[in-house]
């Protein structure tokens, strides 16, 4: 038995996507059957592979950075200039 998969996008995302699948001889639902096929049997491809430990912490120190700056900021050019001189 078939399952159904719903998501949901923009339009704009959509159309365009149609667009360049038919370019191709796809549809969307084919090309979502076989990305998911290829997924189930292969994994997930490399280039949308999960960041190494060094990524993720990189990542961690950013958010941890926008909830509590560490960072002086500068409201000019020349205050910019002065903490990139330290």
């Amino acid at each position: 038995m078939d399952s159904r998969v719903d998501s949901r996008v923009p339009v704009d995302v959509k159309e365009r996507a149609s667009k360049e699948l038919a370019a191709h001889g796809l549809s969307i639902s084919s090309f979502i059957r076989m990305m998911l096929s290829s997924v189930a049997n292969d994994g997930l491809p490399k280039y949308w592979g999960i960041p190494n430990a060094e990524t993720m912490s990189s990542i961690d120190e950013a958010i941890d950075d926008m909830k509590k700056p560490h960072l002086k900021g500068a409201s000019s050019y020349d205050e910019l200039e002065k903490l990139l001189d330290e």
